[in-house]
């Protein structure tokens, strides 16, 4: 079954440019206030046990933010929202899992996740392929009666179908 929403690459693309933005300086900020020079003329984190709040800024940014409200910052403002194949929301490990391959993901400008985000019938990238998730928002659909302009949960879509809440017809994407 294919969801009717739209693989979303400009919002998908701003909104991780947003969060991974947010990301880079705590990071900058991280390794300039407590980095050490180097002779390279940057800065070393090197057995310096600060250096682990890296680590854990992601895991708490991506991972459990997502899990606990099914979005990031960056999602949040671009009305997307990251939920499971089933419509529901998704479990730490399955943000964990999304996130543990943005690597892969993000290879070369993106050009991975652009692939399988544009050929896949959800429009998943390897992460959300990995975790059995998917992205969803931003949508919104007319009603075929009374042309209420509604948003529709993951579960609409899903079934590819919902019923207007303004006139209670059936309709069908």
């Amino acid at each position: 079954m294919t969801i009717a929403n739209e693989p979303k690459l400009l919002k998908r693309t701003a909104a991780i440019m947003l969060d991974y933005g947010l990301y880079l300086i705590f990071f900058t900020w991280l390794v300039i206030t407590y980095g050490v020079p180097n002779d390279e003329g940057g800065y070393t984190l090197s057995n310096d046990p600060k250096g682990w709040w890296i680590l854990v800024a992601w895991l708490v940014y991506f991972p459990v933010v997502e899990s606990i409200k099914g979005q990031t910052l960056g999602k949040f403002i671009l009305g997307l929202r990251v939920v499971s194949m089933n419509g529901k929301s998704i479990s730490f490990v399955q943000a964990f899992k999304r996130h543990l391959v943005d690597v892969l993901d993000f290879f070369f400008f993106g050009i991975v996740a652009f692939i399988t985000v544009k050929n896949t019938p959800h429009h998943q990238r390897v992460g959300d392929l990995f975790a059995g998730t998917i992205v969803v928002g931003g949508d919104d659909f007319k009603c075929s009666s009374c042309r209420e302009q509604l948003i529709l949960t993951p579960n609409e879509l899903r079934n590819r179908q919902f019923v207007c809440s303004a006139c209670n017809a059936a309709n069908r994407i």
